[in-house]
């Protein structure tokens, strides 16, 4: 059994939900600069491949960013994996809920945030 402290508990998933949010935000604004560029080429004189550079770097800059909450999702199933072994429940710190496979595996986690 783990001993973990609740207070640090509490900010570790405080901390991952702002996390989430952060990340969230960088792709909506990574959407919203497509189509401000977008916007802005139109009539600008940009040739073809010089605004699809441009855009195939957003594009890339967008497809990291998923990467990245792709991999917090997987550490959020560690932290959680965590909590299952101490005295602390799960839900008391708002961590994400939905675990459908055993703990002992890699398989795939379903994750659900509790508010």
């Amino acid at each position: 059994m783990l001993n973990l402290d609740p207070v640090k508990t509490q900010a570790v998933a405080d901390q991952t939900r702002h996390a989430f949010a952060a990340l969230d935000n960088a792709l909506v604004d990574t959407a919203q600069l497509t189509s401000a560029f977008l916007a802005a080429a139109e009539g600008s004189g940009l040739t073809a491949s010089e605004s699809q550079r441009i855009i195939q770097r957003i594009h890339e800059s967008a497809g990291k960013i998923i990467e990245g909450r792709s991999d917090m999702v997987r550490a959020t199933a560690l932290l959680t994996r965590c909590l299952e072994h101490s005295r602390i429940d799960v839900t008391a710190v708002g961590c994400p809920l939905g675990m459908d496979a055993p703990a002992g595996d890699d398989s795939p986690r379903h994750l659900a945030l509790v508010a």
